[in-house]
């Protein structure tokens, strides 16, 4: 559908950019099979340079959806502060020249874990998570002013009240993909008794950088013949804004609170009891504690956990809402009836983690 583009265009903008090696004969084009909501292209030069392009997808884009120039502006900032990311090398936002937007970065050739490293050997599993968890602090120590991201006319996020936002924008999603259903997607059945638990015993503000979909897939580690791989580069920064840190920690941790969930959901499960060739949770908390200075037991811990739960919740209650309706892009989505079922299993999670946590609603009132 959108394997192509007008590829002499494009080499005619990037000589005109100078991006170097480009002038030197044609440009090989190929499209990569992942980064499925931005399409993602590799670009080689005659003389062997390398190159990946990220655009926007075809058609109507739902505002703020698909914004690859948040997603270079972010990469660029952390990348010039010496973070482990691709080079930014430019950004086209003239939607003239191959129909959308989109920015060029360099190329880094590497392995892509999956998020459960079980593609990895078992001796690797634990100083790779340990590499990801520090890669993970490190990024949560840029102060956004220092780095640019709260000034021009498009601040890149806004500083405090991350949760609260976060909240309220994922139970109004909630209740408009019920009404977009027409009936046929249910409520989350708990969702008000958990919107009640989160107001009650919300932690702590902290603002920093946040990565937005922190998960072993989404880093390229070194591939060298028998060395222990590491964190090369930190990709797919789509989701990037200034948040709480502890909302990426809390990504990377989902599949040690989602047993039985987890096929359903469709997402890894770590059960390190069953495994131990990967670190506990608590080995993943004291790796980003040391390294962040966070203290450790870090307070309210599940409430951040409650709330990803939450999140993929309302995420999984779209899919069924767009497989109810006949506008799944997947040809698995079925009728929507299996994935309600999923997302109400994943609030009643998020309501078990908070109440075992805190107390039940009752117990929480404030009346």
């Amino acid at each position: 559908k959108d394997s192509r583009f007008d590829e002499e265009a494009l080499e005619r903008f990037l000589v005109s950019k100078g991006l170097p090696g480009v002038a030197g004969g044609p440009l090989r084009v190929k499209k990569f099979g992942y980064g499925q909501s931005n399409p993602t292209y590799f670009l080689e030069t005659a003389g062997g340079q390398k190159y990946v392009l990220r655009k926007q997808p075809p058609g109507r884009i739902i505002k703020g959806a698909h914004a690859v120039d948040r997603e270079f502006r972010v990469i660029k900032a952390v990348g010039e502060a010496g973070y482990q990311v691709p080079s930014a090398h430019l950004l086209c936002e003239n939607t003239d020249i191959i129909g959308t937007s989109f920015y060029v970065m360099s190329f880094m050739k590497g392995q892509i874990p999956d998020n459960g490293l079980l593609t990895l050997p078992k001796e690797h599993r634990k100083p790779v998570m340990r590499s990801i968890v520090q890669s993970l602090a490190k990024l949560h120590s840029y102060d956004p002013k220092k780095l640019g991201l709260t000034e021009g006319e498009k601040p890149f996020g806004k500083i405090g009240g991350f949760y609260k936002r976060q909240i309220s924008t994922m139970s109004r999603t909630s209740e408009a993909q019920v009404k977009g259903a027409g009936g046929k997607v249910p409520p989350l059945e708990r969702m008000p008794e958990l919107l009640q638990l989160f107001e009650a015993n919300m932690p702590e503000d902290r603002s920093c950088i946040i990565h937005g979909d922190w998960k072993p897939d989404n880093v390229i580690l070194t591939d060298v013949d028998g060395q222990v791989p590491e964190v090369m580069a930190v990709v797919d920064w789509e989701l990037s804004t200034i948040g709480h840190p502890m909302s990426d920690l809390a990504n990377l941790c989902l599949p040690y609170h989602l047993q039985h969930l987890g096929g359903i959901v469709g997402y890894t499960v770590i059960d390190w009891e069953a495994d131990d060739s990967l670190p506990s949770e608590e080995e993943v908390h004291k790796t980003y504690c040391e390294a962040s200075g966070v203290p450790y037991p870090i307070a309210g811990w599940s409430f951040f956990v409650a709330f990803s739960c939450f999140r993929l919740s309302v995420i999984i209650q779209g899919v069924a809402m767009r497989a109810a309706t006949g506008t799944a892009s997947s040809a698995h989505a079925g009728d929507g009836r299996a994935q309600s079922q999923a997302a109400d299993a994943m609030c009643n999670l998020a309501c078990d983690i908070m109440t075992k946590a805190f107390g039940s609603v009752s117990a929480n009132s404030r009346l």
